[in-house]
């Protein structure tokens, strides 16, 4: 939304009588599977994602119950319009960071990312082992009725989600549910729902609202639920919580212009955005796991900086995430007149290594596209490696 949603107290919430709920389709299940800790990516779990296109996704379920699809509401919610967040999800006193919307940290994050991550603990101390990752108690930032609970890593992590109004969600990931919250069960902003699993450094937060759509995400259809709808949780904080926790927001490198991020960066005809492989079918899978990650670029911006970064999930090279150093176009301005343009790239996060990527737009929703890893002169032509993707 432009503006933040309005003050005032939390809304009502009628006693749940939960229906049956819309079960969200798998390939956007698959995009709650991944893991980033803070600054330092470390996910190499892919957990039941092999199983989940051929087996029943319930399999992977602690409640038995998957997020309501946009606009469903099987507990009778009776209030519309943006939630309204009163407490903070972890001690204030006890958050030492939080990182903002549109981090990118391939594999697992090849896009933006549609959450914020709340750090406990210093995570650039470089003295982890000293950590204090005890159990900390998790809180519900707002009043709702808890809409699904869910595995997402092999360790135990769980998911949970909260449904507010009619459309507004909001979710914990890498947490332990307490004993007793099941779907349907409703809970009052301060409620401890779970606490943090005992390891470090951070929890998520993210929130959606059916009503709102990110104008950048140029392809709809590759996208879904939360990241179709996200919105940028912070916002929706009452004062004077809420500034405290922008106060919170940092990064190693410093305190980011834009505090609540984003991860719409994408304009039609333009090369900025989200870029999809041509093999992959146009539907939310593209961006919910895996072989969508494997397959997916991003022309962005760093959060920090706001400088060009290029994100690549596979394929073209290893994953990983580029800083541009070389004085080319902004992919804001690239367009099908721009012609051949040449990225000189330098390891920001992954494996990837240093070298040069070759772009072109053919048309206004398809690039060619070569990654020349190690190169150190600029390459003049693709060659057959070079790969096609389309919006």
């Amino acid at each position: 939304p432009a503006t933040g949603p309005p003050s005032g107290p939390s809304r009502s919430i009628p006693n749940a009588t939960p229906s049956s709920p819309r079960r969200r389709h798998v390939p956007q299940l698959i995009s709650q599977w991944r893991h980033d800790r803070g600054d330092n990516y470390l996910d190499t779990r892919r957990f039941c994602i092999a199983a989940a296109l051929t087996v029943s996704v319930a399999a992977c379920d602690v409640a038995g119950s998957k997020p309501t699809e946009p606009g469903g509401n099987p507990y009778g919610l009776t209030t519309t319009g943006p939630g309204v967040f009163s407490v903070s999800p972890l001690d204030t006193g006890t958050i030492f960071a939080i990182t903002p919307l549109g981090k990118m940290a391939p594999p697992g994050h090849v896009l933006p990312t549609d959450h914020i991550y709340i750090s406990f603990v210093d995570v650039w101390s470089g003295q982890q082992q000293t950590n204090d990752c005890r159990a900390r108690p998790v809180r519900a930032a707002g009043a709702g009725v808890i809409d699904f609970i869910f595995v997402t890593e092999a360790l135990g992590d769980t998911k949970i989600g909260v449904q507010m109004t009619k459309t507004f969600h909001y979710y914990y990931d890498h947490v332990l549910a307490r004993p007793g919250m099941t779907v349907g069960t409703r809970v009052n902003a301060g409620d401890t729902i779970a606490t943090t699993t005992g390891r470090c450094p951070s929890i998520d937060l993210g929130a959606w609202d059916d009503d709102v759509t990110p104008s950048g995400l140029v392809n709809r259809r590759r996208y879904a639920g939360e990241t179709l709808h996200v919105v940028p949780p912070l916002r929706y904080f009452t004062e004077p919580l809420r500034t405290a926790l922008y106060n919170r927001v940092r990064l190693i490198d410093g305190v980011p212009a834009d505090k609540d991020g984003r991860t719409d960066w994408g304009v039609s005809g333009k090369l900025v955005g989200d870029w999809f492989h041509t093999s992959l079918p146009v539907d939310a899978s593209s961006t919910g796991g895996s072989p969508g990650w494997d397959k997916s670029v991003s022309f962005a911006y760093d959060f920090g900086n706001h400088k060009p970064l290029i994100s690549i999930g596979g394929t073209i090279a290893v994953p990983g995430a580029l800083n541009v150093v070389n004085a080319a176009p902004d992919p804001a301005t690239v367009t099908v007149a721009t012609g051949l343009v040449a990225y000189q790239g330098t390891p920001n996060v992954g494996l990837i290594q240093a070298g040069w990527l070759l772009v072109q737009m053919t048309a206004d929703d398809r690039i060619r596209i070569e990654y020349f890893v190690g190169a150190v002169t600029r390459p003049v032509a693709f060659t057959g490696a070079a790969q096609e993707y389309v919006r």
